[in-house]
């Protein structure tokens, strides 16, 4: 299995999640590592669109196509499962990230399949930096740079 991930060129190697750790994020509170990445190129560039709108211009992104362990076990949470309101950035950002940290805390599973709060029916993988699986999870191409489209440029 592949998953995509979006960073700046310093940080496109690093599967630590010491980023989210650092900061927290939708699934994990601060202290929580975790590697956020996407089912597809298209939704990780619009999970980064989102947070990062203000670094498009820039040549120092890449994407990072990641290739998982095939033993990999996996946990998928759906949107009629999760709280009311649980894609919207504050409302239940507390419970969401409860979830992520009551998953990796336990450690049986190394993916947590989420539901993209940015594209209805696309996924998000959440990976255990801590779950014995992360070591065979490898870097295997990195596009650098990876540039945007101009024309998302002149949204604003």
């Amino acid at each position: 299995m592949f998953v995509y991930r979006i960073s700046k060129k310093v940080h496109i190697n690093d599967l630590s999640g010491i980023g989210a750790g650092l900061h927290g994020g939708r699934w994990n509170p601060k202290g929580v590592n975790m590697v956020y990445t996407s089912s597809s190129i298209a939704l990780a560039s619009l999970e980064y669109l989102v947070h990062n709108y203000h670094l498009l211009s820039t040549t120092h992104i890449c994407l990072a196509k990641i290739k998982l362990a095939k033993t990999t076990s996996m946990i998928e949470y759906q949107s009629k499962n999760l709280p009311k309101n649980w894609n919207l950035q504050m409302e239940q950002q507390f419970a969401t990230q409860r979830i992520g940290e009551k998953v990796f805390l336990q450690g049986n599973e190394y993916i947590l399949k989420v539901p993209s709060s940015i594209v209805p029916g696309e996924h998000n993988l959440l990976l255990n930096p801590l779950h014995v699986h992360h070591v065979k999870t490898k870097v295997i191409e990195v596009i650098d740079p990876f540039v945007f489209d101009q024309r998302l440029l002149e949204l604003g």
